[in-house]
């Protein structure tokens, strides 16, 4: 982050050390701990050390507004809120401590503690919770999406990231959008570099100056913010070797643009709800390609399974419109503290091994004749007890 530089080998041990603090703070096995925090390479360390103390991180945006705080809070009853601000303004549930960052701050360079442990010796599963990440709520009451290291390791390992094109990769999301599970674990878990751009928001000559001196060779844009860079023209789009963009329905002109534009950058347009860890599919922009309808959002990603399906759960002929489903190892855990809704939502499988469950996205989708997926519309109440056939479908996140 600018001038500050962190070597793996020191990354390790700030972290090390703040989750023994933490793990002093009780701290353990799936402990939800809230961040309240803006982006900073101490950030970066203090969700490693959540992980290393046995915990699950569960990130806030500073920019939320009081009632979703509050919210949130109440839905997972964290014993503990790290925060670099001051909260009193809030009703915080019985039981949550507040930890500030300078209370927790590990001088930088500190020696490994006299009785040679460097961190807790906690016990975390695959299957285990690693962060809760809570939905916008546009159609209701936000929901924390239960997600495991299982889950974010098999993303980050999936060949679409295997090329060195995902050397650097810019951290600018808030914790609280599951882009940053993309742009935080990519790198970390490979071997590359994180950069992480300063807080708050950036407008695009900060975005770029970032992306330039930080030599980025990876990031994810919204489709907002790639449509926006596309149409002013950025010559930023053009320094990056790999854009992932997704959100909302891609835009066939800005696709189109940028194409034209930074012939050396591949655009790929990425689908996936925060259910599914971050992506699902992905669509590899082709140069020449004449988009006349919609971007597709491509196929599946490693080790996930994508069913299109009618109302009785039965594949779909290829041109013909049913809801998506989405399997295999991106699937989360369900939803926190919500049952229901969770074996609503997370059903079993019935194409897929015995065991297994299923995501039902609520978007209407078809395969095209090249073998991938097509955003329709988001679905509807009607629509989704209507046969097959009918135009259903969407692109942006839960």
């Amino acid at each position: 982050m600018g001038d500050e530089v962190l070597s793996y080998a020191e990354l390790d041990a700030r972290s090390d050390a703040l989750a023994l603090r933490l793990a002093a703070e009780g701290v353990g096995a799936e402990t939800p701990v809230v961040l309240f925090v803006d982006r900073s390479v101490d950030t970066v360390a203090l969700v490693l050390g959540v992980l290393k103390a046995g915990g699950a991180y569960v990130p806030l945006d500073t920019r939320y507004p009081n009632s979703r705080i509050e919210t949130i809070l109440r839905t997972c009853a964290p014993p503990l809120v790290v925060t670099d601000r001051a909260m009193g303004h809030l009703d915080l549930p019985a039981g949550s401590a507040i930890l500030t960052t300078a209370e927790l701050s590990v001088p930088h360079g500190s020696s490994p503690p006299a009785d040679g442990t460097s961190a807790p010796q906690a016990h975390v599963h695959p299957d285990g919770l690693a962060y809760v990440m809570f939905t916008s709520g546009s159609t209701g009451t936000p929901k924390g999406v239960a997600v495991t290291h299982r889950n974010v390791a098999d993303l980050a390992a999936d060949s679409a990231f295997a090329s060195g094109d995902h050397r650097r990769v810019l951290l600018h999301s808030s914790l609280a959008f599951d882009g940053s599970t993309y742009e935080l674990w990519v790198p970390l878990l490979s071997g590359g570099e994180v950069v992480v751009a300063p807080p708050g928001d950036l407008d695009l000559d900060a975005l770029s100056k970032v992306i330039d001196d930080g030599r980025v060779t990876a990031s994810f844009l919204t489709t907002s913010l790639f449509n926006l860079m596309a149409e002013e023209g950025s010559t930023a789009l053009a320094r990056l070797n790999v854009i992932w963009t997704g959100g909302e329905a891609a835009s066939p002109v800005a696709m189109r643009r940028v194409a034209e534009a930074c012939p050396g950058t591949t655009v790929n347009n990425g689908y996936g709800p925060t259910e599914t860890t971050t992506f699902a599919t992905s669509h590899r922009l082709r140069v020449p390609h004449d988009y006349r309808g919609s971007v597709p959002i491509g196929t599946p990603l490693d080790h996930t399974r994508t069913y299109v399906l009618d109302d009785r759960l039965r594949p779909v002929p290829v041109g013909v419109t049913g809801e998506l489903y989405v399997g295999g190892a991106g699937l989360a855990r369900g939803y926190l503290g919500r049952p229901g809704l969770t074996a609503e939502r997370f059903v079993a499988d019935p194409h897929g091994p015995a065991g297994s469950r299923m995501y039902r996205t609520g978007d209407l989708v078809r395969w095209n004749e090249d073998g991938e997926l097509e955003f329709v519309a988001r679905a509807t109440s009607r629509s989704r007890s209507a046969a097959s056939g009918s135009s259903r479908g969407r692109s942006n996140r839960s």
